[in-house]
């Protein structure tokens, strides 16, 4: 399957449209979108062995005495869902605008049609 016929990037710039540039901020919105998509997940990675590595450190700073896996590893779980969770949602937030845009000016094309 392509991804880019999935998710219809080709299709959001019309330039038969009454309104160009709702299109063109349609079509940057989902540019944004898959941007923001791959350097979320990615520093979502990259932050949660950050965390990992603090939170063993700081359990051995107060009080464990060594490097606590646990510790670390609990922290490295839940940030890592977290971030993932959290980066879905605003993709999926930003990608919603774009298609309500898109929404609408299909709206006004109907609606206009005699």
């Amino acid at each position: 399957m392509n991804y880019i016929s999935y998710f219809k990037i080709k299709g959001t710039l019309k330039n038969d449209s009454k309104y160009p540039a709702l299109s063109l901020i349609a079509f940057i919105l989902k540019i944004i979108a898959i941007i923001y998509l791959a350097v979320g997940l990615i520093g979502t990675l990259i932050m949660s062995f950050v965390w990992a590595d603090e939170a063993g450190k700081m359990a051995e700073m107060f009080g464990a005495g060594r490097f606590n896996f646990g510790s670390a590893l609990s922290s490295f779980f839940f940030s890592l869902f977290g971030g993932i969770i959290v980066t879905i949602l605003v993709f999926l937030l930003i990608w919603a605008y774009a298609e309500l845009i898109s929404v609408l000016m299909d709206i006004e094309s109907n609606t206009s049609q005699k």
